[in-house]
């Protein structure tokens, strides 16, 4: 198969293929229109009730999770999305906003600290306190919500066991913790 197609396009496809894989959201098309042109966050949340009932794409890191016996709120922390839609971990914060869905969220699940991307129609503000200081919260109605994937990096790098450890360790060898190498 490499004969028939010069280097230049394998190339060209391979790029065109990483491309595609990045920038990967798990939102289809007809939802990124109903989208397209949303206020920013800072301008929701100065002014939540000027956009009630418009359709925006909100996303960050769960504070916390209430079930109340027909609603679950979740408080997020907002953060910027990527061209794949997920929140970017970073300590600047556009402040916070209730996600309101009728769908019964389980909170172990839904816990704190994990990212989520929301779609759904500006609600009416509500009044909340962040520790004794008063806040507004703007709301949205979830119609769709992504919870993204938890990677387990406690052990160093994710993904390769004992890379934690660096080149190997005092009687593993030049391995990466695994013992490969010589052992004297």
């Amino acid at each position: 198969m490499a004969a028939h197609f010069p280097k230049q396009w394998r190339a060209a496809a391979c790029l065109a293929l990483a491309a595609l894989l990045v920038g990967c959201s798990p939102f289809s098309s007809e939802v990124k229109k109903q989208v397209k042109g949303q206020p920013s966050f800072a301008a929701i949340r100065h002014s939540p009730s000027a956009y009630r009932g418009r359709m925006v794409m909100l996303g960050g890191t769960i504070a916390q999770t209430k079930t109340l016996k027909d609603v679950t709120l979740l408080e997020v922390l907002q953060e910027k999305l990527d061209s794949s839609d997920q929140p970017i971990d970073s300590d600047k914060i556009g402040g916070r906003f209730l996600v309101r869905t009728s769908t019964f969220l389980d909170p172990s699940i839904y816990s704190k600290g994990r990212d989520i991307t929301v779609v759904g129609r500006i609600a009416a503000p509500q009044a909340g306190v962040i520790g004794e200081k008063p806040y507004t919260y703007p709301v949205i109605a979830a119609t769709r919500i992504h919870l993204w994937p938890q990677y387990a990096a406690d052990n160093g790098y994710w993904g390769y066991p004992g890379m934690g450890w660096g080149w190997g360790y005092p009687g593993m060898g030049m391995g990466m913790g695994w013992g490969f190498g010589p052992w004297w």
